[in-house]
């Protein structure tokens, strides 16, 4: 599971983008697939950690 996900807008062309991103990668820029420039990031969700799930009694 991803620990973030980011909202992510091109500066110059307006191409928008959905990213999930996970602790175990180095971050990075993102770069707009359209015209090939950076990317904006214009939110951020970020996940809990999966828990284990406790047995019923």
């Amino acid at each position: 599971m991803a620990d973030m996900m980011f909202d992510l807008v091109c500066q110059h062309c307006g191409r928008r983008e959905t990213r999930r991103w996970e602790s175990r990668r180095s971050v990075t820029v993102t770069y707009c697939q359209l015209c090939k420039r950076g990317m904006s990031v214009v939110g951020i969700a970020f996940f809990a950690p999966n828990q284990p799930e406790q047995a019923a009694a």
